[in-house]
């Protein structure tokens, strides 16, 4: 009405103050008051809704005329621009240059060169509901120290949602490298009946601004070792941001404020090894049932296997092509305490555990990281190593991560027994104490009974020794020349059926 029409609204606010004024007094009929009086609340509901409109229009005109200082020099960059870097799992959409991720840790890279830090400036639009993303930026040079924002979407979506910008400004002249990372769960409220409800935490990247005397660079070196962490709760980063005197009620609505799987033992690895990382994790997730299987309302049927295939987690048909990408080098599965914690007794029997667990040892290995997949002859297979426990000794008995320790180790050794189609050499075990020698259950817990960031470095510091005599990694990576190609950037949306799904539910074929 305010912008539209504004004689209309000038009378709409004279009628307003007269009824106001003089319709209530008692002198008028009741009949006429009664009408006044709810003329008089509609009216209120009208003008305090035009003045929210006005008031967001203003607030993003505002916002507009703030983040377009170099707007005259600007050039906008989408997110499927080929000079950037993927890392995890993207899926793209042609149609408005956008890519979309919702597993922790997916990460766009973007290479600049500033030549006039005082009129230079990259804006990220974004936009994402639950998420928290990690803006870090570093000169490559070294001569500057790193800098690293967190930033948050909103609790809920709304519609007509304009995209988020931020500005990131630079030091200095020279060449930086700026990263942005989703750091958390894909299902904050987990995939049952919530996720039928919410929005999913999907991050979309919509692109860059790329402003003032600044250069979009090509990446001519990417770290060489590629790492793939699929598990749990620990595994996503749940609770790492937390601390521990926080509600376990207000840890399950809000956790994923406290997300944080750059500060994992799969994000600190990647940093030692000097590798790309890729993380198919999530809270709660199981190998034959998920936390809580009782009640399937909360985390839903499928446990992690079933989902790992899948190029996001909440969409049941784009199946990530692993026939197109290159092989990692490692593969770390932390999965199997859920199968046993939460579940008020209904365990799963050591033969049906370790049948399933086998199971999904020989999926990876044939159907996800097969060396039909790759040209490169020194990636013949990866390495899969099974990490257990990494609990405090205070947990409980239903929060004790060390308790399925004993029958994941039975599978593995069973697995290398086996040694089905001579793959029984490439797996591993590594067992993290839960007596307090690693986590001590004091200063390194976050909210809900996780690790915070020194509860997972501590675990990282115990499993790097051995997954360096595992791999041979004495030294450390060196980073390679070859150019990207095309094929591990990102998944074209086809919205085509996943053609490895039976009603959404992935079936894995096994030998030929």
């Amino acid at each position: 009405i305010f912008l539209k029409r504004p004689k209309k609204a000038q009378t709409s606010i004279r009628t307003y103050r007269y009824l106001r004024t003089h319709a209530l007094k008692a002198e008028y009929p009741l009949r006429v008051r009664f009408l006044a009086q709810r003329s008089l609340h509609t009216m209120k509901w009208l003008l305090g809704l035009s003045s929210l409109f006005v008031g967001f229009t203003l607030h993003r005109f505002n916002q507009s005329v703030f983040l377009t200082r170099f707007a005259l020099t600007s050039r906008f960059i989408p997110a499927t621009e080929n000079a950037l870097r993927f890392e995890g799992r993207w899926l793209a959409n042609e149609d408005d240059g956008s890519a979309v991720a919702d597993w922790p840790c997916s990460t766009i890279h973007v290479r600049v060169k500033v030549n006039d830090p005082s009129q230079s400036g990259l804006r990220i639009h974004w936009r994402g509901v639950r998420v928290r993303i990690l803006v870090r930026i570093e000169k490559e040079d070294g001569s500057i120290p790193s800098s690293e924002t967190i930033l948050a979407g909103p609790a809920f979506d709304f519609p007509l949602a304009q995209p988020d910008i931020h500005l990131i400004s630079f030091p200095s002249e020279g060449a930086f490298h700026v990263s942005i990372r989703k750091l958390n769960n894909a299902v904050p409220l987990g995939m049952g009946l919530a996720n039928s409800i919410f929005d999913p935490s999907i991050v979309k990247v919509y692109g860059f601004d790329q402003e003032g005397g600044i250069e979009l660079l090509p990446f001519e070196q990417v770290p060489e070792r590629i790492l793939d962490f699929i598990g749990a709760s620990d595994t996503a980063g749940y609770c790492v941001d937390g601390t521990r005197d926080m509600s376990d009620v207000y840890s399950e609505l809000a956790g994923w404020e406290y997300d944080n799987c750059d500060s994992t033992v799969g994000g600190d690895l990647a940093k030692r090894f000097q590798a790309q990382v890729s993380f198919q994790a999530s809270a709660g997730m199981g190998v034959t049932q998920n936390a809580a299987a009782a009640e399937q309302w909360q985390l839903g049927p499928l446990p992690l296997p079933a989902l790992i295939n899948r190029t996001l987690m909440t969409n049941s048909k784009e199946r990530w092509p692993y026939e197109t990408r290159p092989l990692p080098d490692l593969v770390v599965v932390s999965l199997g305490g859920n199968d046993f914690n939460h579940q008020g007794g209904h365990v799963p029997t050591d033969a049906k555990f370790s049948s399933a667990y086998k199971d999904l040892l020989l999926d990876l290995f044939l159907n996800k990281y097969s060396s039909n997949h790759t040209e490169d002859p020194s990636k013949e297979r990866p390495k899969i190593v099974s990490v257990c426990g990494q609990g405090s000794p205070d947990e409980g008995n239903d929060q004790n991560r060390c308790r399925a320790c004993p029958h994941i180790e039975e599978a593995v050794n069973d697995f290398q027994a086996e040694n089905p189609f001579g793959l029984g050499s490439f797996v591993d075990y590594i067992f993290v104490p839960c007596d307090g020698s690693v986590v001590t259950g004091e200063d390194d817990i976050g909210c809900n009974g996780h690790k915070n960031r020194l509860g997972q470095k501590r675990v990282a510091d115990f499993v790097e020794p051995q997954l360096r005599e595992i791999m041979g990694w004495t030294t450390e990576a060196i980073e390679t020349n070859e150019e990207i190609p095309d094929t591990n950037e990102y998944v074209i949306d086809t919205a085509e059926d996943n053609p490895d799904t039976v009603d959404g539910i992935p079936t894995p074929v096994f030998g030929d």
